[in-house]
């Protein structure tokens, strides 16, 4: 049954992309034309200039194709083409991704960062957006991200690397090693802990993204999300199980472009030591704490919010995982995503999102 649901919502997908597509005459970007792109497109429509982040382009929209401050290409899209050859050469001085550091104490009580492009086009400086993130500095932990999610394109680029941004000291950014990891482990629950092995495969952690790679078209976008000050400790199954079903429902093209808060709850994953004590989990002395809860609101083109709460913790036996506090009023989860309700993969609640925007993270109202 599940089988059949999801293979419906996969060609009602496609049916609306090809109604898109047919409403009026259209330019479309191929895989081959930026799969090995590097530069940073921008479009220019209704006297608007803004990242490229789909693969159809409007007829008269003209395209801005930057690699360096001196070198911008321009092509149009006229009657479904552009009149211009692609791809183009190879890119050598690619625009980076920068923090642009802001002040806004009602939406975020630590450091909030832009991140983005420093670009000059039509002999202007702009600086275009990416995501937001709310960095606490204090505990080197990203709080929460906002950002757009737009339908699937390509996957990351082989080279893609994290980057610490001169925020993370070489010895906090080794933290999330495996290696690293096992030493704090025997170090906070004793050499004989079971929780994590030499080399560990299957209970490792990951640098979870909060705004996920996929989200994005062009390689520049997708560099632009390996910032450590956009991850958490999250445990590999949870990563790679419910959050990236949540992730891909986020970007599935019926709720596209879609408007996405992703964040995490100060409680921190407790696990017992040798003498039986629950100790609570830092890849640190005091630093990088693993959140035991996680969420993700999901605010649809068409205005629909849905609100997801996650349990970060792949050792705890008991299903389901009690709730801390109120911060979740458990209503149906949308019968589009199919999430297995399992702590190893991530138990996922879905929150009545009036009371979750209104009491919990009102901060967010008006972004996601």
């Amino acid at each position: 049954m599940a089988h059949n649901l999801l293979n419906q919502w996969f060609f009602i997908s496609i049916l609306v992309i090809l109604k898109a597509l047919s409403t009026s005459s259209v330019c479309y970007l191929q895989d081959h034309q930026i799969r090995d792109e590097w530069r940073l497109i921008l479009q220019f429509q209704d006297d608007e200039l803004k990242l490229l982040r789909q693969r159809d382009i409007a007829d008269n929209t003209t395209l801005y194709f930057v690699c360096g401050e001196h070198e911008v290409t321009e092509m149009k899209c006229e009657n479904g083409h552009l009149n211009g050859e692609m791809p183009l050469p190879h890119c050598y001085n690619r625009p980076m991704p920068v923090l642009k550091a802001e002040t806004d104490a009602d939406l975020c009580p630590h450091q909030l960062y832009r991140v983005g492009f420093n670009i000059k086009c039509r002999d202007q400086e702009y600086f275009h957006t990416t995501y937001l993130v709310c960095f606490d500095h204090r505990q080197m932990i990203c709080k929460f991200t906002i950002n757009e999610a737009y339908p699937f394109v390509q996957g990351r680029p082989r080279d893609m690397r994290f980057d610490p941004d001169e925020i993370f000291t070489m010895n906090i950014f080794a933290a999330y090693n495996k290696r690293s990891i096992l030493s704090r482990f025997n170090g906070l629950l004793g050499s004989q802990q079971t929780f994590m092995g030499f080399d560990e495969q299957v209970r490792r952690f990951d640098r979870g993204h909060f705004t996920p790679a996929g989200d994005f078209m062009l390689n520049t976008l997708i560099r632009s999300t390996f910032k450590m000050i956009n991850v958490i400790p999250q445990f590999h199954a949870i990563n790679d199980g419910n959050w990236r079903l949540m992730e891909e429902w986020a970007r599935n093209p019926l709720n596209t472009p879609s408007k996405v808060c992703s964040g995490a709850f100060d409680w921190v994953l407790q696990l017992p030591n040798s003498n039986g004590d629950d100790v609570e989990i830092y890849f640190s002395d005091r630093l990088i704490p693993v959140p035991l809860w996680t969420y993700k609101v999901v605010l649809s083109r068409d205005g629909v919010r849905t609100v997801f709460l996650q349990y970060n913790n792949i050792h705890d036996q008991r299903v389901p995982p009690q709730i801390p506090g109120d911060i979740c009023r458990i209503v149906a989860c949308p019968s589009s995503i199919f999430l297995t309700q399992s702590n190893f993969l991530g138990y996922t609640y879905c929150c009545g999102q009036e009371h979750f925007m209104n009491q919990v993270v009102p901060n967010l109202r008006g972004y996601c």
